[in-house]
């Protein structure tokens, strides 16, 4: 038995006629008739009575009806899932990023990909920054979010944006007074610097370049792990932090943020996700999240 025998049946049952079932369905009616034959000796029981003026569905008929209607049903929805699936628009995708995009790109793309992608059931995975190349070389996220991107010949990288650096300090602090901050102003100033561990690949590198161009070289006290973990050292007292733009949506009681005077650093966005990988839900994230515009010095900083 095969699916043109159950849509030919339906054709006949609608149309109570041989002949314009045929029509309906664009052939000539010997050929739907054997293939109707053909069909009731498979099953062992005719599945119509025919008469001059047509056809009329028999006992056998009646019953076979609503499960052939199904069974046709079925494979529509089998088709147009695997057709999604191979467009990117069905299916699990597991989506890594990074803490402090959580409250920034994360939000930024994810309601809208979900919005244009409704079949599609995304899982979010925390990310620490230690682990960004490991959590996709290991297959435990399909895609994710880095700030900056790993540097790995085993992962693909599209930037979706950059973010200026900035410094955050103390409302009562000197250089709160003013609406930029001169690098030189740094001289002399205390910093919570990045854990040094990943090199030029992470922020240490991002921050610790740009001084050296700014022709810096200044006092770093303390190392923080994370961003937030910078700025909770920077409200205890332990020294400026220079972090990406978006940390000023956090908006901490006993915080200021300011732009410096000098070009800024940048520090890239990206979408990442494993070389050779022929998924077509991580291809379908990566082309969202390189079509959506990236606002990021809307931050007003205070």
């Amino acid at each position: 038995m095969e699916l043109r025998h159950l849509r030919y049946f339906l054709a006949v049952a609608e149309a109570r006629h041989f002949g314009r079932a045929a029509a309906r369905l664009h052939i000539a009616q010997p050929p739907l008739s054997v293939q109707i034959r053909d069909l009731e000796e498979e099953l062992g029981a005719p599945l119509f009575h025919r008469g001059p003026r047509g056809v009329t569905l028999t006992d056998a008929g009646v019953a076979f009806l609503p499960q052939a209607e199904a069974v046709l049903a079925a494979a529509r929805q089998a088709t147009a899932v695997a057709r999604d699936a191979a467009a990117g628009r069905h299916g699990r995708l597991v989506l890594g990023f990074i803490p402090t995009l959580a409250y920034t790109l994360l939000p930024h793309l994810l309601p809208a990909y979900r919005q244009a992608h409704p079949r599609v059931a995304v899982s979010l995975r925390e990310v620490p920054v230690a682990e960004k190349e490991d959590a996709l070389l290991a297959g435990h996220v399909d895609v994710a979010l880095y700030r900056p991107p790993p540097r790995h010949p085993e992962i693909e990288v599209a930037a979706i944006g950059a973010e200026r650096m900035i410094l955050a300090l103390p409302p009562g602090h000197r250089l709160a007074r003013r609406r930029q901050v001169p690098a030189a102003a740094l001289a002399d100033e205390t910093l919570v610097m990045y854990t040094p561990s990943l090199g030029d690949r992470g922020l240490y590198g991002t921050v610790a370049a740009w001084l050296r161009a700014q022709g810096l070289q200044p006092r770093s006290a303390e190392i923080a792990g994370t961003i937030p973990t910078a700025l909770g050292m920077v409200l205890s007292g332990a020294g400026l932090a220079i972090v990406p733009e978006s940390s000023a949506s956090l908006r901490l009681p006993g915080l200021v943020f300011r732009p410096f005077a000098e070009p800024q650093a940048r520090v890239a966005l990206a979408v990442c996700w494993r070389h050779g990988d022929p998924s077509a839900l991580a291809a379908s994230f990566v082309a969202h999240a390189r079509s959506m515009q990236h606002p990021w010095a809307a931050v007003p900083l205070s």
